[in-house]
Parts: C-alpha cells; sequence; structure tokens
C-alpha cells in the first residue's frame, strides 16, 4: 500500500471535507482517504494510486493544489 499526502486549496467546510472523500473513496483501489480541514491537508492510502490522476481529479472539484516553494512561484 502507498501514501499520498498532498495540501489543497479551498478546504473550507465538512462539505467540502465530504466532497474530497466522497470523490476519491469511489475508487476500489483508494483504501482510507483523510482530510485535514484546517490545514488542507489530504492523505490517501491505497494501490497503484497515481499523484496526477488524483490532483486532476481534485482540481476539477475545486480543490487545486497548493503548490508552495520558489520554484511553485516561477511556474503558477
Amino acid at each position: 500500500m502507498s501514501t499520498i499526502t498532498l495540501s489543497l486549496k479551498n478546504i473550507k467546510c465538512e462539505g467540502c471535507v465530504k466532497s474530497i472523500k466522497t470523490a476519491l473513496e469511489k475508487h476500489t483501489n483508494i483504501q482510507e482517504v483523510n482530510v485535514v480541514k484546517e490545514t488542507g491537508t489530504v492523505t490517501i492510502k491505497g494501490e497503484g494510486l497515481i499523484n496526477s490522476n488524483i490532483i486532476e481529479e481534485l482540481t476539477a472539484l475545486g480543490f487545486p493544489e497548493n503548490k508552495k516553494g520558489f520554484f511553485s512561484k516561477l511556474f503558477s
């Protein structure tokens, strides 16, 4: 099992948390989704996880990745 931890924007309420969990838990290869609203952190555990696919799906839901650091500012 692998784990992906993402920092996302726009997680403001329990409805946002539920939307993220519902969208990700429908995938059979994802066993666990933990969302921390206060920090915008999402931890996903499962088999064969592909970062780009998960980020793309969450972005489409309105929760883009919160990129931090020098290089992210250059390319955003």
